[in-house]
């Protein structure tokens, strides 16, 4: 009896595959396509017909020197993260996604990064481990330069 559903099972299945594929070769009664090939495939851009600003240096990335000066937190725990600050502000920050994420040191900090050229703005949120703290924050936007300074103080 378990047999005979596996044999039927089987063919439906192998049925279901043929059918699937489109069925036989391209004799009478075969299947046609009313595009053609070249139809369907976008022409390619050739390199000779780029055009490229000469300001343009093609880097993908920019380099960010942070340094932290909060020594009236220098007795506190402090956490810094600074993060793409492509959405809303705090509310929208993905901390798993971060550039950086340190503990401060006295209030302190150093950090040099390399950030992609698609964050174009960048938020830094400092953490203070106390009770009834609100997080400090800054924001730091990139103006096409290929290094900068951003101090936190």
């Amino acid at each position: 009896m378990h047999n005979v559903h596996i044999k039927s099972l089987l063919g439906l299945a192998m049925l279901m595959t043929i059918s699937a594929c489109g069925g036989g070769g391209g004799g009478e009664g075969g299947s046609t396509s009313s595009s053609s090939p070249s139809s369907t495939v976008e022409s390619a851009t050739r390199l000779a017909d780029i055009k490229i600003d000469p300001n343009n240096s093609l880097t993908s990335i920019y380099e960010v020197d942070i340094d932290v000066s909060l020594p009236h937190l220098a007795t506190s725990q402090v956490y810094i993260s600074v993060c793409d600050n492509s959405g809303d502000g705090i509310e929208s920050i993905d901390y798993d996604n971060c550039l950086l994420k340190a503990a401060l040191q006295s209030g302190a900090g150093s950090y040099q990064l390399r950030v992609p050229n698609h964050c174009e703005s960048l938020i830094a949120v400092v953490n203070v481990m106390e009770p009834n703290t609100s997080p400090l924050v800054y924001t730091l936007n990139h103006n096409n330069q290929a290094e900068t300074t951003w101090l936190i103080q």
